[in-house]
């Protein structure tokens, strides 16, 4: 995606933001159904123990019906009744309590098939039940009644009721081993995407953003058409190397640089060839200087250089090169060649002082005697007086 527009760049970000985004709701919507079906397996495995306990309180009931305890058919009604309600739930479902339908085929084969099917039982249970709530502790029926009552509780209903747990337990297991599996994937994906929109988008958008701020730092600290250094960031580095100097007791000079009769090239070629000198004699002074020299263009055809730990004698030999090759140099343009000389002015900056513009104007003016000679040369400052600043 390296040759991706802004514009590209931008929709695909917003992309891959909205995958996340939908995949993140159905992880979350994934989660609400695994604790949902977590919770309904827990209200059946509820339910359903409830349901064995009420079978053989039923039949407890019952019994003490017979024997005459006060309240025993209320409580007995109730028991029905209830065990009746729970017994419909586990097979419709009840969103009220959480419990879901029985809607499998293993729990529908529980319910309805099989050799012994659980909701035949069950209805056939309540109805020896009722029964029994129905006669009079007199009747010689009700004995009969009871005993199959219980027998049913202990032995057929009791399995089924366990093979209900048991099938709702593993559907629930079976269900969340399906999330989970889903919920991975959905992980997966998720990384997957962060991965390529890291790779495929940040990557290239950091990138681009470097390069911005670098191109804009250029800007700020370069001359836009020569590329060297311009007034501003030249004071700025100028400073820290003159510090610098001064701690350490080291030498520093400056050479101011003047394209002589310059406007004569402009008149001559024109500003573009007046364009092509400046950009030519920028790249010879950079290409002339050491790595930590300061090449500068202050202004019009006047550039500067501060030459580090480097004495006058040192300054007025590079001096001297660069006059001497600039002198040789031809610029190309428009089928022909322009020749072109300068003059060159060089100072030391005084042991003592810290102050830029006093050495540059010391080279200004050795620059100016270069002119008034004759150009083409280089010309050193005499030994000032100046004072610390």
């Amino acid at each position: 995606m390296r040759g991706l527009s802004n514009r590209q760049l931008t929709i695909s970000y917003v992309t891959a933001l909205s995958i996340i985004a939908l995949l993140s709701i159905a992880s979350h919507l994934l989660l609400e159904r695994m604790l949902a079906a977590h919770a309904g397996s827990a209200a059946v495995v509820n339910m359903s123990g409830r349901q064995r306990m009420l079978s053989q309180r039923i039949a407890g009931l019952a019994a003490q019906y017979r024997l005459g305890v006060p309240d025993a058919k209320t409580d007995l009604v109730a028991a029905v009744d209830e065990f009746e309600v729970n017994h419909h739930a586990l097979i419709v479902g009840d969103a009220a309590r959480h419990v879901p339908a029985a809607d499998t085929p293993a729990l529908q084969k529980i319910y309805f098939g099989g050799q012994y099917p659980l909701d035949p039982m069950v209805k056939a249970y309540l109805a020896h039940a009722r029964r029994v709530f129905t006669m009079t502790q007199e009747d010689p029926a009700l004995p009969a009644e009871i005993s199959a009552l219980a027998a049913a509780a202990r032995i057929r209903l009791i399995d089924g009721l366990n093979a209900v747990v048991t099938e709702h337990v593993h559907e629930s297991e079976r269900q969340l081993a399906n999330l989970e599996l889903l919920q991975n994937l959905l992980l997966i994906v998720v990384l997957l995407t962060l991965f390529f929109e890291a790779l495929g988008i940040f990557r290239p958008m950091v990138t681009r953003m470097t390069r911005y701020s670098n191109e804009l730092f250029q800007l700020a600290s370069t001359d836009p058409l020569t590329g060297a250094l311009n007034r501003r960031s030249f004071d700025e580095r100028a400073g820290a190397e003159l510090a610098r100097a001064y701690r350490y007791k080291e030498p520093v000079s400056m050479l101011m640089i003047d394209a002589d009769n310059f406007k004569r090239v402009n008149d001559t070629y024109g500003h573009s060839g007046g364009d092509q000198v400046l950009v030519a004699l920028a790249a010879y002074l950079k290409n002339a200087a050491r790595r930590n020299d300061l090449v500068s263009r202050f202004g019009g055809e006047e550039f500067g250089i501060l030459l580090p730990v480097t004495d006058i004698s040192a300054a007025l030999i590079l001096a001297e090169r660069i006059r001497s090759g600039v002198e040789d140099l031809r610029v190309p343009f428009n089928g022909s060649e322009i020749a072109f000389t300068i003059s060159v002015g060089a100072a030391e900056v005084d042991a003592d002082a810290t102050c830029l513009q006093l050495t540059r104007d010391r080279a200004d003016q050795a620059l100016y005697t270069a002119k008034m000679n004759g150009r083409n040369r280089v010309s050193a400052a005499v030994q000032p007086e100046l004072e610390l600043q």
